[in-house]
C-alpha cells in the first residue's frame, strides 16, 4: 500500500498507535497456562516468529501479539507514559493525579503491565470521565478502545457490557475485559493496549475501520473532549454508516487561498505598505529628535505642543 494512502499515514496512527511492551525482571511466566488464551500465546511464542503484530497467515492460532519486551527502567518509563496516554484517552494529567504507587509496583515487578492497565481503568480518575459523567453506551466504546484496542462489533456486544455494568458494577466490567481471551491473545502480560482498527489484524472486521475513525476523529483532542453521548449507536443499532472526515492540517501553519502564487490579497498589500510607511515616518522623527538632543539643538521640542496645539 502507498503511504500516502496509508490509514496510518494519514490518520496519524503510526505515532500513536503501536505497541509498546514491558517485561518485569521480576515478574514471570514460567508456570503453567491457567487459560486457553494463555496457552495460545505461549504456543506462538515458542514458534519464534518475528517480532510485532501477526496476521492470519503468519500465525497457526490467529495470534497478534508483540513477542520483544524489555526489561529496563527506560522502557518501563516509556510504557507507563503510552498506558497513560491510551488508556486515560489522551487526556492531561496532572501530576498529583498520577498514579505513583501503581507506578513504583511495576518497576518493582510486583505488577506486570496488565496488571497496571486493569489498576489505571479502575483508577477514579478513568471512572469520573468515562463512567459517571458519560452515557452508559459512551462509556462501553470508550471502554472497548481503551483496554482491547478496537471499537465494539455489534449493538449486541454493546448490550451485554451495559447489562453487566448496571448488574455487577464498573469494575466488574473492567475485569470482563482485561480477563478475556482477547485480551490475552492480543496483548498478553506486557504489552499496553493500542488502537489496532487500522489494518486487518486478526479478528477484527472491516467495519471497525470507519468505527475507529469516528471514534478516534484526530490525536489532538482527547476523548473526553469529544463528547458524553454515544458516537456508533445509530451506526452499531440501525447500520447508518459513518462519515469519516480526514482530520484538517494547522490551521495557523496554512497559507490561504486568497493568496495567489505566494503574493498576498491587493488590499492586504496596499494595508501593510500604509502601516510601513507610518511606522518608518514615526522612526524616522524619532531618531531626528535623538539627534537632535545629542547636539543640544532644543528647536524640535515645540514640534508636539504644536500639534497639540499648547
Amino acid at each position: 500500500m502507498n503511504a500516502s494512502f496509508s490509514p496510518k499515514s494519514t490518520f496519524g496512527a503510526e505515532a500513536k498507535n503501536c505497541a509498546v511492551s514491558f517485561t518485569s525482571q521480576q515478574e514471570s511466566e514460567n508456570g503453567a497456562a491457567l487459560t486457553n488464551a494463555d496457552f495460545l500465546r505461549r504456543s506462538c511464542e515458542e514458534a519464534h516468529l518475528g517480532i510485532g503484530p501477526r496476521d492470519h497467515h503468519d500465525c497457526p492460532h490467529q495470534v497478534t501479539f508483540d513477542q520483544f519486551s524489555a526489561s529496563d527502567l527506560e522502557t518501563c518509563e516509556v510504557a507507563i507514559k503510552a498506558a497513560y496516554r491510551h488508556v486515560f484517552g489522551n487526556c492531561y494529567v496532572m501530576e498529583n493525579e498520577r498514579l505513583f504507587e501503581l507506578e513504583a509496583q511495576l518497576k518493582d515487578g510486583r505488577l506486570c503491565i496488565r496488571e497496571f492497565i486493569r489498576g489505571l481503568a479502575k483508577s477514579d480518575f478513568y471512572a469520573s470521565r468515562f463512567f459517571a459523567s458519560v452515557a452508559p453506551q459512551r462509556g462501553v466504546e470508550l471502554g472497548f478502545k481503551h483496554l482491547l484496542g478496537r471499537p465494539p462489533e455489534s449493538q449486541a456486544e454493546v448490550s451485554d457490557c451495559i447489562a453487566l455494568q448496571a448488574s455487577a458494577g464498573f469494575c466488574a466490567l473492567v475485569d470482563h475485559w482485561i480477563d478475556s481471551a482477547e485480551y490475552s491473545e492480543v496483548f498478553g502480560s506486557d504489552t499496553v493496549p493500542y488502537v489496532r482498527s487500522w489494518n486487518s489484524a486478526a479478528g477484527i472486521s472491516m467495519a471497525s475501520f470507519p468505527r475507529i475513525a469516528a471514534l478516534e476523529q484526530n490525536f489532538v483532542s482527547s476523548d473526553r473532549a469529544k463528547g458524553s453521548s454515544s458516537i456508533l449507536q445509530r451506526n452499531l443499532a440501525l447500520g447508518v454508516p459513518l462519515k469519516i472526515k480526514r482530520p484538517h492540517g494547522v490551521r495557523g501553519l496554512q497559507v490561504s487561498a486568497a493568496w495567489a502564487d505566494g503574493k498576498p490579497p491587493a488590499r492586504a498589500e496596499k494595508l501593510w505598505r500604509g502601516l510601513a510607511l507610518v511606522g518608518a515616518a514615526h522612526l524616522g522623527g524619532m531618531l531626528v529628535n535623538v539627534t537632535s538632543q545629542i547636539f543640544g539643538i532644543h528647536a524640535l521640542d515645540r514640534i508636539p505642543a504644536m500639534f497639540l496645539g499648547l
